[in-house]
């Protein structure tokens, strides 16, 4: 129970410095018992929901990040969800083009799928909602993840995952229900 507090505490201190930058005051962290996943949801000072992060640890100091965002639209357009998954790792990738590389991901025994990444840093991120809503929902079901980013030199760096089905699942769920109203709020 301490650890899951602990972590819930270290997330919600995450969102709570995206919120003093951006000036909203709510965080809502998941009251369940979470053995692998981290989940918080950000809500504007109206009440909204505006942002929602869930967060998985993954082998060798990896972690998988799910995150969806409202942006504010261009003037006189309605804000929009900017949605993402992103995994971090240790080793040093550099910095891709904005097509990004390609990134191939295993789910259990199914064959690769391969998807254009983005690259900074420590970092790929799949981006396009679409994209990131299908990965979430072939996720859901998962007991193994693999993420096979490349650095600069395009040599692969494996990111494995092992997920509990039935928790990632619910977070799945929460996900993608959570984006959706983060979508839809109006301000």
């Amino acid at each position: 129970m301490r650890k899951i507090l602990h972590r819930t505490i270290i997330l919600a201190a995450i969102c709570g410095l995206g919120a003093a930058a951006s000036g909203s005051v709510a965080i809502a962290a998941t009251t369940e018992a979470l053995r692998t996943w981290n989940y918080a949801l950000q809500s504007d000072q109206g009440g909204l929901p505006k942002r929602a992060l869930a967060q998985v640890r993954g082998e060798e100091g990896g972690s998988l990040w799910l995150s969806c965002t409202r942006v504010a639209g261009d003037e006189g357009e309605a804000p929009q969800a900017a949605v993402a998954v992103t995994v971090m790792q240790k080793a040093y990738l550099g910095q891709s083009d904005s097509k990004g590389r390609s990134t191939v991901y295993w789910l259990d025994d199914h064959p690769p799928e391969v998807s254009h990444w983005i690259y900074r840093d420590h970092y790929g991120q799949l981006r396009g909602e679409e994209q990131v809503m299908n990965f979430v929902e072939s996720l859901a079901t998962a007991q193994t993840l693999i993420v096979e980013l490349a650095n600069f030199r395009l040599e692969p760096r494996s990111v494995k995952f092992a997920l509990d089905p039935g928790e990632t699942s619910a977070i799945a769920e929460r996900f993608s229900k959570d984006c959706r109203s983060i979508a839809t709020a109006k301000e």
